[in-house]
């Protein structure tokens, strides 16, 4: 009788421990220090133009897949047209064992003249199968270090936001103008 009372959570702590294999959407990594090539400098190939034969490794495959489920969602009936993988345009760049992808929404696909705006997305993706950088459209690029403005000059806050020279009304204020 005591060994029944003590089998519903046991069961309940070892069903607990039970975890999926597969990987998550945050399990990647924001490496800053891996720059994105420039992914129009060069015409790109397109995939099945004029009947001509493509060839695409299984980790290319992988690695398309993992940023198309990272930047699109799940995909099923129901998923607007604008969030669709096929409703996109996918360009792959090869470096050093990353594979550097750039996703860009196709509005010719959903009938639309022009694409919505920071509708793309650049990653890179390691040879695993690993999201190692994501930089979505509009977001700021971590890996551009801003430029040094020079030696500033130092003022004493009591002087901050002080004027020393009243206007003498030789250059009219912008804000006491009429329209």
């Amino acid at each position: 009788m005591a060994t029944k009372r003590f089998m519903l959570p046991a069961a309940l702590l070892l069903s607990g421990c039970l975890r999926s294999s597969t990987p998550t959407r945050e399990a990647w990594t924001n490496d800053a220090s891996i720059e994105f090539p420039q992914f129009f400098e060069q015409p790109a190939t397109e995939a099945g133009a004029d009947g001509g034969t493509v060839e695409l490794s299984g980790s290319v495959l992988r690695a398309l897949e993992a940023a198309a489920d990272d930047f699109l969602g799940p995909q099923d009936a129901n998923t607007p047209c604008v969030n669709r993988r096929e409703s996109h345009q996918y360009r792959v760049i090869q470096r050093q064992g990353i594979l550097f992808i750039r996703i860009d929404e196709d509005p010719r696909a959903c009938g639309l003249t022009v694409p919505a705006l920071d509708s793309g997305a650049q990653y890179a993706v390691g040879s695993d199968g690993r999201i190692l950088r994501r930089l979505r459209d509009g977001e700021p690029d971590g890996s551009r270090m801003p430029t040094d403005a020079g030696p500033g000059v130092w003022v004493p806050t009591s002087e901050v936001g002080q004027s020393f020279d009243p206007p003498d009304g030789s250059v009219p204020l912008p804000f006491l103008q009429a329209p």
